[in-house]
């Protein structure tokens, strides 16, 4: 196992930017906590995961935090266990993958066979003071935050999103989720196939996209202002908010505001 800390130089708030090209992000949001606080871990020894967490990079400027891992080379695959279910994902694969198969990390396809390396996931523990915000730029990370964050961006390819609470929440994937507990002011949340749920939203602006994903929205007597959520094949339902103006479209899937 390789595992490195970052710190944070100053103490209370920050914002903190991390870029982990592939693994899984897991933040606490807690009041007892006064400075930040990063470990990049991997069960790996040695190989492509367990140098990318040597050769990550830290750095400050005021309450401004920075912490990047370099991008893993070549066609690598990560593997993890998840109850009784074996985690799978893949970087970038060069080459043609048609008819592509796998056997025990090596890919063999019709015009001979490729090397595709096997790893341990990146895992990123992050622990943040209240009132700290925080941005997270991945190929195929998910991230889960516990706890409430003043503001959220995320970025992904496949990566899922699940957040406790936020007062500003921007997110975007192609085919991951986005889950959200608590929302108190503006959301933007963008998604190809994924699906957009919001537990409670209290806000003010929401803007809601996706392609062929659903989106599930439970408003509170608190919401105000203008929610939009178009899909061309998904299904919207947005419930609740009295003071809330909803404009709610679908090509070809199903609306139901109430």
């Amino acid at each position: 196992m390789v595992e490195r800390t970052f710190v944070s130089e100053s103490t209370g708030p920050i914002v903190l930017g991390l870029d982990l090209p592939m693994g899984r992000v897991r933040v606490q949001v807690l009041d007892s906590v006064t400075t930040a606080r990063v470990v990049l871990r991997t069960d790996d020894s040695s190989g492509p995961a367990a140098e990318a967490v040597d050769r990550a990079r830290s750095s400050q400027n005021g309450q401004a935090m920075a912490v990047e891992v370099p991008e893993i080379p070549g066609n690598v695959m990560t593997q993890s266990v998840s109850g009784n279910r074996v985690v799978q994902s893949m970087e970038t694969v060069y080459g043609s993958v048609t008819g592509m198969t796998i056997v025990n990390g090596r890919v063999i396809t019709g015009g001979g066979t490729a090397v595709m390396e096997t790893v341990s996931p990146i895992e990123a523990i992050v622990t943040l003071p209240t009132g700290s915000s925080l941005a997270v730029i991945s190929q195929s990370a998910d991230a889960r935050v516990r706890g409430d964050i003043e503001r959220m961006e995320f970025r992904s390819v496949s990566g899922d999103l699940e957040i406790s609470g936020a007062r500003n929440l921007n997110a975007s994937t192609t085919s991951g989720d986005v889950i959200v507990g608590r929302l108190t002011d503006r959301l933007t949340a963008y998604s190809v196939s994924g699906d957009i749920t919001v537990d409670l939203y209290s806000g003010s602006d929401a803007e809601l996209t996706t392609t062929s994903g659903d989106m599930d929205v439970r408003a509170t007597v608190r919401a105000v202002g203008i929610l939009c959520a178009n899909t061309v094949s998904g299904d919207v339902r947005v419930s609740g908010g009295s003071q809330l103006r909803v404009s709610a479209n679908s090509v070809s899937g199903r609306v139901c505001t109430r």
